[in-house]
């Protein structure tokens, strides 16, 4: 333990470190765990007896730090029931504890213990006494369990109260029921010991907090504090309304600054991506995540391509989607809007993130955006790109990235401050996120996409867009998956030729149950996956309406194609087909917002509700109705027959 090995000196220089930012607590050595009475208790027969599962929560808590080689210090106000409780609960766990009473000697008493690989009980001990013994105890952090969340900027149950992810000193007021345990709070800090006030009644919280992740509210008179959730939220909201202030001419402009800056980076961009790689590689990063990892010079170009054709667009906001009078003299119209706050969460691909970007600022909408942890240094590198291309009008609120897992968790339940989620990623991250949020979600679980060679196609057109569709990018969402073969397209040796063409661009094949007998090749059970790489699956179907069954029961609504010179089969395919997009003769490559002249896009969508496919700008928008009277309407008048309805369309 070095701050008793090295002297007084040291120790100031050690806690210097320590409280600079909540992920350096994973540092602290001797940590003060306060457990007011009221987390110990609850309420059974209209008495209030000593919550097990509690204690036994803050029990393993404690004792994983001790696992960890911490020194933990317990204090509690109840100096009957609770030490005993608590000291039966850390035999069980393998540990020894001793329980302590305040004393001329109990710091000493306290290092003794300690250093006796003890964990240590003070008994009796209110706040005041806490705040007190620190500077005999040196503590590089103290963490107050409570039965709320935090501070707040008022009452907790009142709808307006807000909790303070970090505490100014001196502003809390004074009378309230927690002045006490701020004031506490207060002293420690003032004594360069951090101090968070978090919620003791649920689980893992001291662990929790320990780690670094973003709870209760943390007083400290010189750390450097990280946003916490709701911070971001708001800061997020605040920069969303200052965005609605910019001319479409002037959104224009910061586009084509931010696809000038992006391009005039470019070797920089690249060079910082390289560290992605590298580390990628040597973690034994998954294939197809490298391959969406990597950026080039020509990922760059087809970037800074798409802003500048976002920054041509027509502005899509104040757009008049319907205009009617009512009656004469009163109007009502429907116009475009921006949706407001989105969190867009992505895996690997950092081009994802200017993308995003152009999009949300063409359109009037604040982001918050967590990409994959393999691209933290390219991400960071491009949103810094960025804000600094749009610094002079806009804040570094409007597009914020975060890169915390558990803050993560917090903003998918803040629904009054974000308006849509949008996840890119695995299926695994898609389904979590639908599954964890209460907030609209768009996107895709999977892309399982089809091509279906009819017996009437052409060799040589099936053979181009199916090793396109497969080879030109596995990993991609829109690349094929699965290969349907009409039965009189394998009979005449056609298949044979076309299975060739794609063993040779180095594609592993698998046969369902006809492909397998009638194709000679290995036979697999899964009928519905996306691989992500240069493998697919292929089946020998009898018609178009078999093909669209199969489509109907494996495929995942994303990107489906048929190949054919018969026009009356696709016209068939394409109007049965329930997927986003369907196409005739050409690649599923092709389902791409880039590629539909969209400019970029936010992700592709198999929802049916907002938008579907590519989601570009029309996709980030939502409509308002604004009525406006020439003179003063009432809906009495119109009981009283002064005027009746017109409903008159006026576009």
């Amino acid at each position: 333990y070095q701050r008793r090995v090295h002297g007084d000196e040291t120790v100031t220089q050690l806690r210097q470190i320590v409280v600079m930012s909540r992920q350096s607590f994973t540092t602290c050595g001797r940590i003060l765990v306060t457990v007011g009475r009221n987390i110990l208790q609850s309420a059974s027969c209209g008495e209030l007896q000593l919550s097990l599962r509690r204690a036994s929560s803050i029990v393993e808590d404690v004792a994983e730090l001790v696992r960890a080689r911490k020194q933990p210090i317990l204090f509690t106000e109840d100096a009957e029931r609770a030490p005993a409780f608590l000291s039966a609960l850390f035999q069980q766990c393998g540990i020894h504890c001793s329980t302590i009473l305040p004393s001329p000697d109990f710091a000493l008493k306290v290092t003794e213990a300690l250093e006796n690989g003890q964990v240590v009980v003070v008994a009796g001990a209110p706040y005041q006494t806490i705040a007190a013994c620190a500077p005999d105890l040196r503590p590089d952090l103290a963490v107050f369990l409570s039965t709320v969340d935090g501070v707040f900027s008022a009452r907790p149950d009142l709808k307006h109260a807000k909790l303070l992810t970090r505490y100014s000193l001196g502003d809390f007021p004074k009378g309230s029921s927690m002045s006490v345990k701020v004031s506490a709070a207060e002293e420690l800090a003032r004594s360069n010991v951090p101090v968070v006030i978090a919620n003791g009644t649920k689980d893992s919280t001291l662990q929790r907090v320990v780690l670094g992740d973003n709870l209760g509210t943390l007083f400290s008179s010189s750390a450097v504090i990280q946003k916490g959730p709701l911070e971001i939220c708001e800061g997020a909201r605040d920069a969303f309304r200052k965005l609605q202030l910019l001319t479409p001419k002037r959104r224009s402009e910061l586009l084509l600054s931010v696809a000038e800056a992006l391009k005039s980076s470019e070797k920089e961009l690249l060079q910082v991506n390289q560290l992605d790689l590298e580390e990628a590689e040597r973690t034994s990063l998954d294939p197809q995540l490298l391959g969406r990892l990597k950026l080039s010079g020509s990922k760059v170009d087809t970037l800074c391509k798409g802003i500048k054709d976002i920054a041509g667009m027509t502005d899509p906001l104040g757009l008049a989607v319907s205009k009617t009078e009512i009656t004469p003299g009163l109007t009502l119209e429907q116009t475009t809007v921006p949706l407001g706050v989105l969190l867009v969460i992505f895996e690997s691909r950092p081009d994802v993130l200017p993308q995003v970007v152009s999009l949300a600022l063409r359109t009037g909408n604040a982001l918050i955006l967590k990409g994959g942890k393999e691209a933290k240094h390219s991400n960071r590198k491009l949103l810094e790109v960025i804000r600094s291309a749009v610094s002079t009008d806009l804040s570094s609120d409007t597009f914020q990235l975060i890169e915390s897992r558990q803050d993560v968790a917090s903003l998918l339940s803040m629904g009054s401050h974000i308006n849509l989620v949008i996840p890119r990623g695995s299926n695994q991250l898609v389904q979590s996120i639908q599954a964890s949020s209460n907030i609209p979600v768009l996107g895709h679980a999977d892309g399982i996409c089809h091509v279906f060679i009819d017996k009437d196609a052409s060799l040589e057109k099936a053979i181009e867009i199916t090793v396109d569709a497969k080879t030109d990018y596995p990993s991609a969402c829109n690349a094929m998956e699965t290969l349907l073969l009409h039965e009189d397209f394998v009979r005449d040796g056609r298949a044979e030729t076309l299975l060739r063409k794609l063993k040779d661009a180095g594609v592993t094949l698998y046969g369902a149950p006809r492909a397998a007998t009638e194709l000679g090749l290995s036979p697999t059970e899964n009928l519905s996956f996306e691989y992500g790489s240069l493998e697919a699956l292929v089946e020998v179907v009898s018609s178009v309406e078999q093909a669209v069954d199969w489509v109907t029961q494996y495929g995942s609504g994303h990107t489906e194609c048929i190949v054919t010179e018969n026009n009356a089969a696709a016209k068939l395919f394409l109007s049965s087909v329930d997927s986003a997009c369907v196409f005739h003769n050409a690649s599923t490559r092709f389902a791409d917002g880039f590629r539909f002249g969209l400019g970029a896009e936010v992700g592709i969508s198999t929802s049916r509700i907002h938008a579907r496919g590519p989601v570009g700008v029309q996709g980030l928008l939502t409509t308002k109705w604004q009525l406006c009277s020439t003179s003063v309407h009432t809906v009495t008048q119109n009981s009283l027959k002064k005027w009746a309805y017109t409903h008159k369309s006026l576009l």
